[in-house]
């Protein structure tokens, strides 16, 4: 599944562009969420380490038993550690988008912006945030061009917008790796972490 794709199914808003109130109702809910999931994941790992722990002085037929716990139990911590890269994925991406909405509500006033709001489903506003790497300028350009705006002063105003000052908060890009790779690293990582804490 690609980073699209996921944040779609990551972000709980309806067809229409989301309101500044519901970006951050919708990055509260998920802080809330990986909150709540961080420490079952903790839970999980422990539950994994003390199988392991127990079947070290067990017999073949007591630790085949144990083994098969400890796989189930890495495919439930591959399953949390997949939940909270999208949760991670999601804050990243409304961070991002708070901004560039209010920005292009300053620039889009009144009609105009009533005329994306009537083009653009969310959807497809994560599409363009994505292919643009969230590029606040680039974006707005979109934005402009989906709801066919080609008003001088708007235009004008899109290209005047500072660059580097978007760059030196958020970098030129965003994660674009599918979460798959992003899941098989962390595992990896968390694997090696459980080996050097067993020694």
């Amino acid at each position: 599944m690609g980073i699209v794709e996921s944040l779609k199914e990551t972000l709980g808003f309806g067809l229409k562009i989301p309101k500044v109130e519901e970006i951050q109702k919708e990055r509260m809910r998920l802080s809330i969420k990986e909150d709540q999931t961080i420490p079952e994941l903790r839970k999980l790992k422990n539950k994994w380490k003390n199988l392991y722990k127990e079947g070290e002085n067990k017999d073949r037929y007591e630790q085949r038993a144990l083994l098969r716990q400890m796989n189930r139990t890495e495919g439930d911590i591959a399953t949390k550690d997949l939940e909270l890269a999208k949760m991670d994925l999601g804050i990243r991406a409304l961070d991002k988008m708070n901004p560039i909405l209010s920005k292009g509500k300053e620039i889009f006033k009144g009609e105009f912006w009533d005329k994306i709001e009537g083009t653009l489903t969310s959807e497809k506003l994560m599409d363009i945030m994505v292919d643009e790497n969230f590029n606040e300028g680039k974006v707005l350009k979109r934005l402009s061009e989906v709801a066919k705006i080609s008003d001088k002063h708007i235009l004008d105003a899109i290209d005047q917008l500072p660059d580097k000052e978007i760059e030196a908060v958020w970098g030129t890009k965003i994660e674009t790796e599918e979460l798959d790779e992003i899941l098989d690293k962390k595992i990896e990582d968390k694997k090696r972490s459980l080996e050097i804490e067993r020694f």
